[in-house]
């Protein structure tokens, strides 16, 4: 049985979407087996590995349907969104401010790049330097509680974010002005 603290805390901290019982219970349970901690005297440590699953995992398995984002968020133009922090996950990212071609042959020159790299590794041989980053100009984002998706432009530049580093999954915290992001885990 999950703790009633460690529910508390995750209420708290996480406040939308709702953590999903059964997947908590679960989650929980393979934290304490796998970890060998004990409630009575590892709860911190329990609630950081319970919070690092949290964060890798897929939204839409962790978490409940409905109680994040508002369904109708895609009709809602000219608001902010109001109330608790949200948590969600990064699914789509891509350059708007950059041409699709230039994106392109960045990508393919790193393509390219990495499977050099690989060749010059099984050589002995040297490689051609450092991965090309891609152009940045502004970023549009698709973003979603596990049941809901937003999308979103980016406002400011937010340096967290990069194209070819960022992993899609990513977690944001999204407050009604501002974003909370979390390292790459």
């Amino acid at each position: 049985m999950v703790p009633p603290q460690l529910v508390q805390w995750l209420a708290q901290t996480y406040p939308k979407p709702q953590v999903d019982a059964e997947w908590l219970d679960a989650c929980y349970n393979w934290v304490s087996t796998e970890c060998g901690l004990n409630p009575a005297t590892d709860m911190p440590a329990i609630r950081d590995q319970v919070e690092a699953q949290l964060l890798q995992s897929d939204l839409s398995d962790s978490m409940i349907s409905g109680t994040g984002l508002p369904a109708n968020v895609s009709e809602l133009t000219g608001t902010n969104l109001r109330g608790p922090p949200t948590l969600v996950e990064i699914v789509d990212m891509t350059d708007i401010g950059q041409s699709a071609f230039s994106l392109h042959n960045v990508r393919q020159t790193r393509i390219d790049r990495a499977d050099l790299a690989g060749l010059a590794e099984d050589d002995g041989g040297e490689d051609d330097g450092p991965v090309p980053r891609y152009p940045r100009s502004m970023l549009r984002l698709q973003l979603s509680d596990g049941t809901t998706t937003l999308n979103a432009i980016e406002f400011r530049k937010l340096p967290e974010l990069e194209l070819g580093e960022t992993p899609l999954g990513y977690k944001v915290l999204y407050f009604s002005k501002r974003l909370l992001f979390f390292e790459n885990t």
